[in-house]
């Protein structure tokens, strides 16, 4: 089960602080996925068109979609960070690459356990350095963590179907991974 994949790892200092929570698989449409693709090709965060993680590098529409929708499982990986500054850019980098790599681990962990795995996150997969989108393949594939956006979840909307309060603090952020799995 995929609560012992959990307990095998949470002891990892990587995974300190971090809340898990089985939920609901969510349920992305033709219209969520539209307006979440619009919202990406405004390149707010500076990853549209440069990562395999993040439109259009990652799918089509309809594929997203299909993906998601083979998931019949999802669980949600939450980190609380309290007091810190918000226009630290550098840190809400690096704390965001370290949410990746709490995503990452669970995910690997359980394909190595035989599940069907895909780890999401806020924005572009940053397991490389540089990414190699668009001109080779992903050299990383069983690494990469792609972003939530990208297929369609409007993560408010999605935590709130799974009674989590979202809301945007001025003195610390929540971060949230999304693990969709099969058994």
């Amino acid at each position: 089960m995929i609560e012992d994949v959990w307990k095998g790892i949470s002891a990892d200092p990587i995974m300190e602080g971090y809340c898990f929570k089985k939920a609901d698989p969510p349920s992305p449409d033709a219209m969520s996925i539209k307006k979440c693709r619009e919202l990406c090709a405004q390149n707010l965060c500076g990853e549209y068109g440069v990562t395999w993680g993040c439109p259009p590098g990652i799918d089509t529409e309809e594929g997203c979609l299909k993906t998601v929708r083979g998931f019949p499982n999802a669980a949600l990986l939450i980190k609380e960070f309290n007091n810190i500054d918000l226009k630290d850019k550098e840190l809400i980098r690096k704390l965001g690459i370290s949410h990746q790599n709490a995503c990452r681990k669970l995910g690997l962990e359980l394909r190595k356990e035989g599940y069907r795995a895909l780890a999401l996150t806020d924005g572009g997969c940053k397991y490389c350095k540089k990414c190699s989108y668009p001109d080779d393949p992903c050299r990383f594939p069983d690494q990469r963590v792609t972003s939530i956006s990208a297929y369609g979840i409007m993560m408010d909307v999605y935590l709130r179907s799974q009674n989590i309060d979202f809301r945007f603090r001025d003195d610390g952020m929540t971060l949230y991974g999304l693990i969709l799995y099969e058994e």
